[in-house]
């Protein structure tokens, strides 16, 4: 169990509940905000990119889950470059385990807020519920097994799209 205390306000994460379901003095608070991230149900937005042996140190990709931004340090030699963000193996809830030590450039260590995701060396999979508009109702979303070589598989976020996720889990395993 989290707790955030404020001022007269106690508020409790119950694992109990719903994901992203909070109580405040009893009353149930749903988090509805979610966070923007590439559409992952787009598979035409899925690349199969080969190695570059010349690649910077902030292109540099572990196997399993990758996150990829840009740095926004403009004292880091890594400024306004995309990055990689290694997240390897585990299953990853993007709404609370994204934070200043998961998501990090890899030369300044400055947060950076994940923008699309890349899979190598892997077995993978995601489900969660997206938003694809204001206005529209939010639909539960999954995708298979799948596996990625040896090759650095992104998706390409200006084909995907983004979507506002309301809970989006990112799985990988070893091959």
């Amino acid at each position: 169990m989290k707790s955030i205390v404020a001022p007269g306000t106690r508020v409790y994460n119950f694992h109990t509940a719903d994901v992203h379901t909070y109580f405040a003095n009893g009353v149930a608070v749903h988090n509805t905000s979610g966070a923007q991230f590439v559409d992952l149900s787009n598979i035409k937005g899925l690349k199969r990119l080969e190695w570059n042996s010349h690649a910077p140190e902030w292109r540099i990709a572990m196997p399993g889950i990758c996150f990829e931004d840009k740095c926004t340090n403009a004292s880091c030699k890594a400024y306004k470059q995309q990055l990689i963000i290694n997240i390897g193996f585990k299953k990853f809830d993007y709404l609370t385990d994204v934070s200043a030590d998961t998501s990090k450039c890899l030369v300044c260590s400055s947060f950076v807020e994940p923008e699309t995701c890349a899979f190598n060396n892997c077995t993978w999979k995601w489900w969660g519920i997206k938003q694809s508009q204001s206005g529209m109702p939010p639909e539960k979303v999954s995708a298979d097994w799948r596996i990625a070589d040896n090759a650095y598989h992104r998706f390409d976020q200006d084909v995907a799209g983004t979507v506002t996720w309301r809970q989006l889990f990112i799985e990988a395993k070893p091959n």
